[in-house]
């Protein structure tokens, strides 16, 4: 991997890694009674393919204000709040299960990952809980127990459920992704067998296969046959300027998916000053023309709200939101609130 661009192709896990801490205060509700789901779908959510990331404003010292008021910005500006969970932590179920509610309460789909690969900057090994025996995708233990972990999920009806994030960057270990693209398979069997209508994703990292031109992972996991939704993260700031990006960055990945359900399941340009606030509103004004032909199903936010998370290399993607940590908006924000990339479809909202 090209070390100058590794801060680009990290997903923000650490957010579900402390979803369980932040809601800790908040009331518990009543667990989901068994049977169809049934959602009071309010006029709040805009119609938008868009979407965010479960980002409210002071993360991680978010106060029930703040949450309460990203709902209400998330369902402004798009019709979908994805929460990434990484399995090495196990957020507790009634955590998710808050979240999952107040994103149905307000109109919008809720899309939950279940990511077992490891954060860092290379991506290339399993991150597994403490308590499961084993090291590798290859022993019994974890592939047992990531499918009940997986199937525990199933049980909140997420609209999508995602089972990896950026598996491209695994397959640079390809003894852990071919033992993680079986254990995939598995795992889908087991939902489908639990649950036939469960939409299922995994998500690719764009920039990387674009500037690395590495699309086998993408390929095998196509012929597999086990994904209805594919997904693509993209930060693409290494360019430097939005305007250097082809027009068809996002709809040349048509050329691999002629007629697959996609989206784009985190998207960031970061954004700390004046300065870069215009370069990143230039990012986003330039959105729809470069996921014209794309005909995504989702293009989500990589968050709503700056975070204050990442240290080091990565610290720029603590800067990807088009809100500030404090919830003041940058330049981007009164572009995306309003920008029509299309209406969330029938078939795509559960």
């Amino acid at each position: 991997m090209m070390r100058g661009h590794k801060i680009y192709i990290v997903t923000f896990l650490a957010a579900g890694a402390l979803i369980a801490l932040l809601l800790a205060d908040q009331p518990e509700r009543a667990p989901t009674p068994p049977g169809p789901r049934v959602v009071n779908r309010t006029p709040a959510a805009r119609r938008s393919i868009l979407g965010t990331a479960f980002s409210p404003a002071n993360f991680p010292a978010s106060s029930e204000a703040d949450i309460a008021q990203f709902f209400d910005l998330a369902a402004e500006m798009g019709s979908q709040v994805t929460l990434i969970t990484a399995w090495k932590d196990r957020t507790p179920i009634d955590a998710l299960r808050q979240i999952e509610a107040r994103t149905h309460e307000k109109g919008m789909r809720f899309v939950l990952y279940l990511d077992p690969i490891a954060l860092d900057s290379s991506r290339t090994h399993p991150a597994i809980p403490p308590g499961v025996a084993g090291t590798s995708f290859r022993d019994a233990s974890v592939r047992s127990a990531y499918t009940a972990d997986a199937l525990a999920l199933v049980a909140l009806r997420p609209d999508v459920l995602g089972l990896g994030t950026e598996i491209n960057l695994l397959a640079e270990n390809p003894p852990e992704f071919d033992a993680y693209v079986s254990l995939l398979a598995e795992t889908v069997r087991a939902i489908r067998d639990r649950s036939p209508g469960q939409a299922v994703t995994v998500s690719f990292q764009w920039d990387f296969m674009l500037i690395q031109k590495k699309f086998d992972p993408l390929l095998r996991t196509i012929a597999s046959g086990n994904i209805d939704v594919y997904s693509f993260t993209t930060y693409p700031s290494a360019v430097g300027d939005p305007a250097s990006l082809p027009a068809e960055y996002y709809s040349s990945i048509r050329q691999l998916l002629p007629t697959q359900r996609v989206g784009l399941s985190e998207v960031g340009w970061p954004a700390s000053d004046a300065a870069s606030e215009s370069v990143q509103a230039a990012y986003w004004s330039r959105m729809r023309d470069l996921s014209a032909g794309l005909k995504a199903e989702f293009v989500t936010l990589a968050l709503l709200h700056d975070v204050a998370v990442f240290t080091g290399d990565l610290e720029p993607l603590n800067h990807v939101g088009v809100r500030y940590r404090d919830g003041r908006p940058k330049k981007a924000w009164d572009i995306v609130r309003i920008l029509d990339l299309g209406a969330a479809s029938s078939a795509s909202r559960r």
